[in-house]
């Protein structure tokens, strides 16, 4: 199984908020380690920006051994995996899928259902102009994102968003990529977006599957082919994963949160939780915050 990591609760250090996680790549190698094992970030684009060093990169079908100054763009669900020296350092941002779509529709307005972004290694050695601009916006991002002051969180996505507008204009997206070569994955992409749409209306398993225009047999196979899990519990870890950051990071009560999260009974909830957790949201809630 390819593990799917999130920064907001796998990395404690990760500066940001919900929706753009920023983290040089110095710090972020001390805690995970220059040796990357296989992995993904369901529901984030993740944009590694390397100013020095080399690294050695699988990404999705590709291998890659390049030296600094480069981008990789791994979209959401994409498996890399990678080896870097200890003088190999610069930038980490993941962002959360619905902020990076607009944009895709704009750049791509006639072909907004069928763009797929492919996972991508880019040297910038060649290109000064690009490194200038893109230090500058890094130099922003580094200080907003560790910036308390009202309105970081727009600053933060739009930094977001203008850095991953400058490097999809300088991806040479031809009719091969728009189109897309992985049809199945871009399904499981499409469902994880689902989910992320309809996880509080509690859709169930072949509600899913006709939103994608797919039979449930075949949902349930391409999740596992892709996650090593079935789709419910995918669903299901969605719902978990909100659960935690309202238990957490709001004053209200367990009930309320169970009427936000689509549950029409809290008491279903509470057992909710316990099934998947081992404990009920209210001991959960009082060993979590500290």
């Amino acid at each position: 199984m390819i593990t799917n990591i999130d920064i907001s609760t796998d990395y404690d250090e990760t500066q940001g908020n919900d929706d753009v996680h920023y983290q040089t790549f110095g710090n972020m190698a001390a805690f995970f380690g220059r040796d990357m094992q296989a992995h993904r970030h369901d529901g984030f684009f993740q944009l590694h920006y390397l100013e020095t060093g080399h690294i050695t990169l699988q990404l999705d079908e590709s291998r890659y051994s390049v030296q600094a100054p480069l981008f990789i763009l791994t979209p959401p669900s994409v498996a890399h995996a990678f080896f870097t020296q200890e003088d190999t350092d610069g930038h980490v941002l993941t962002v959360r899928q619905d902020l990076i779509s607009p944009l895709l529709e704009s750049l791509y307005p006639t072909n907004r259902d069928l763009v797929e972004v492919p996972a991508i290694c880019l040297s910038v050695a060649d290109k000064p102009d690009d490194i200038h601009t893109f230090s500058h916006y890094w130099a922003l991002m580094a200080r907003e994102s560790a910036n308390t002051d009202k309105g970081r969180d727009q600053v933060l996505s739009s930094l977001a968003q203008a850095l991953f507008t400058f490097l999809l204009r300088s991806i040479p997206l031809d009719d091969h990529h728009i189109t897309g070569v992985r049809g199945e994955h871009r399904l499981f992409q499409r469902f994880n977006q689902f989910i992320d749409q309809y996880y509080k209306q509690h859709l169930t398993v072949p509600e899913y599957a006709q939103k994608l225009g797919v039979t449930e047999s075949r949902l349930k196979d391409m999740c596992r082919r892709f996650a090593n899990r079935p789709p419910k519990r995918l669903i299901f870890d969605r719902i978990l994963r909100e659960a935690k950051r309202m238990l957490i990071f709001s004053d209200s009560p367990v009930s309320e949160i169970a009427y936000q999260l689509g549950f029409k009974d809290p008491a279903y909830f509470a057992r909710f939780f316990n099934r998947l957790v081992g404990s009920s949201p209210s001991q959960w809630r009082e060993q979590n915050i500290h």
